[in-house]
């Protein structure tokens, strides 16, 4: 290598003092980082910004007397559909429906009644109990109680007996208080009691004669 070679060299590699000092050198190289930045704003991170809400539209809220009048304008028109169809029911229930044949009627069977007996009619007076006291074999108390049934078929007949009940069952009771215990007691002497006080009544009779008395009770207590 020359020497012209060696020195030009050296001059180029020394520093350019008149040029810029050691801090300005630095200040321009901070100046220019910065204006290569405001070149290139997509180089600096940029800061996301929060979302921004969508804002919906909303229709402002019905007056509070619309809303009524809505509610009663529905209520009247439900109102009104129940009319039309109690109405449409009612004319379907009495003009066009067709009523159900009537059930069928059970069979009449007539039963012929009975002609009433044309015969003569009975005349029946039953007698209130006869108590007639007694005293049997041993001494003791007893009492026979007797009814009996008065029968004719005779209207003025029964008219004197009603007219003579009080005489008449003083007579009966006078005939029963005078027999004997034994006598009263005995079965086989009711014909003849019955035969006896039949001629008892007839004696307060004068219009006809009574044919019929029978033994209703007779008991001994």
């Amino acid at each position: 290598m020359s020497q012209d070679t060696v020195d030009e060299v050296k001059d180029k590699a020394a520093p350019d003092s008149g040029t810029a000092k050691a801090g300005d050198f630095e200040a321009m190289a901070g100046q220019k980082v910065q204006l290569d930045i405001d070149d290139a704003p997509f180089l600096v991170e940029q800061e996301e910004e929060p979302p921004v809400p969508a804002v919906t539209e909303s229709s402002p809220p019905e007056p509070v007397e619309q809303k009524k009048r809505t509610i009663s304008k529905k209520l009247l028109a439900v109102a009104l559909v129940l009319l039309l169809a109690i109405i449409g029911a009612a004319v379907w229930f009495f003009v066009f429906r067709t009523p159900p044949p009537p059930p069928p009627q059970p069979e009449v069977i007539v039963v012929p009644t009975p002609k009433a007996s044309t015969g003569p009619k009975e005349f029946i007076t039953t007698l209130a109990p006869f108590w007639v006291p007694l005293t049997d074999d041993e001494g003791k108390s007893r009492f026979l109680v007797a009814t009996f049934v008065l029968s004719t078929f005779d209207d003025p007949v029964n008219e004197e007996i009603q007219s003579n009940l009080v005489t008449l069952r003083d007579a009966i009771y006078y005939y029963l208080s005078n027999k004997d215990y034994h006598f009263l007691i005995d079965a086989a002497n009711a014909e003849t009691i019955r035969t006896d006080l039949l001629g008892t009544i007839n004696n307060y009779i004068v219009q006809g004669e009574l044919r019929n008395l029978y033994f209703d009770s007779y008991l001994m207590q």
